[in-house]
Parts: C-alpha cells; sequence; structure tokens
C-alpha cells in the first residue's frame, strides 16, 4: 500500500515527524528574537537556557499530579452531566411556568373584625392646553 492510499493527512503528517525527528535527538538552541522565540540566531536575539531543570523524580510526579487532576475533572464532568440529567427529568427549570391556583382561604370566624375599605378618589382630567378651563381664577 502506498502511502498516497492512505488517509489524505497521513502523509503530511509523516513529512513533519520524518522533519522534526533529528531535532528530538538534539538540544538545539533556542534565540529570543523580540516577542517570538526561534531555533535561527536572529539580529539581537538573545539566546534562552530551555533544559529542563527538574530532576527525574520531580518529572513522575509532576505526571502523577496532571493524572490525578484529569481523573478528577473527568469524575467532576460525569457528576455534571448526571445532575443536569436528573434536573430534566424532575422538571428543574421547567417547572417555572404557572402553577395551579392556591386553595382559597378559610373564612374568618365569626365575631372578627374586619378591614374597612378605603373609599377610592377619582381625579378629573385636567385640560389640555387652548381649552378652556372650567375653573375660574380668583
Amino acid at each position: 500500500m502506498s502511502i498516497s492510499r492512505l488517509h489524505p493527512v497521513t502523509p503530511a503528517l509523516l513529512w513533519v515527524l520524518l522533519a522534526g525527528a533529528p531535532a528530538l535527538g538534539q538540544d538545539a538552541p533556542v534565540y529570543r528574537c523580540g516577542n517570538t522565540y526561534q531555533a535561527k540566531p536572529c539580529a539581537g536575539g538573545l539566546p534562552v537556557d530551555v533544559a529542563d531543570p527538574r530532576s527525574e523524580a520531580q518529572r513522575r510526579e509532576a505526571e502523577a499530579a496532571r493524572q490525578r487532576d484529569a481523573a478528577l475533572a473527568r469524575q467532576m464532568s460525569a457528576e455534571r452531566r448526571a445532575a443536569e440529567r436528573e434536573a430534566a427529568r424532575s422538571g428543574g427549570a421547567a417547572n417555572l411556568g404557572p402553577r395551579a391556583a392556591p386553595a382559597p382561604a378559610k373564612p374568618a370566624p365569626a365575631g372578627a373584625k374586619t378591614r374597612k375599605k378605603h373609599k377610592t378618589l377619582k381625579v378629573k382630567p385636567v385640560p389640555a392646553a387652548g381649552k378652556k378651563s372650567a375653573l375660574k381664577p380668583p
């Protein structure tokens, strides 16, 4: 089977991997050129030490912490999805609409005082500008 008969991305990926293979075994110098970093020196570029100063034990510990964090993130995500499914089953936010009318209030016992209703004042409209007013000036 030729490379061209594989997935269309495979030949490009293969070339990238082959081109980067020599750099994997070497510690190529890195230069800071302004706000960018590159492998080729530039005018005014400063060499940068990119060696990993951690010990092998520190690297293993960091990897174990990363794996613990990833497992915790998966667990929390599963719990969140389960809570969302439960909320959807029980109605959750979908039950925020109108509800049945509350039960009627019990009648007041005999002899209980009732509140008096206040009279509502009626306000007469104000005549528009330019119309004669029914009110006479003093």
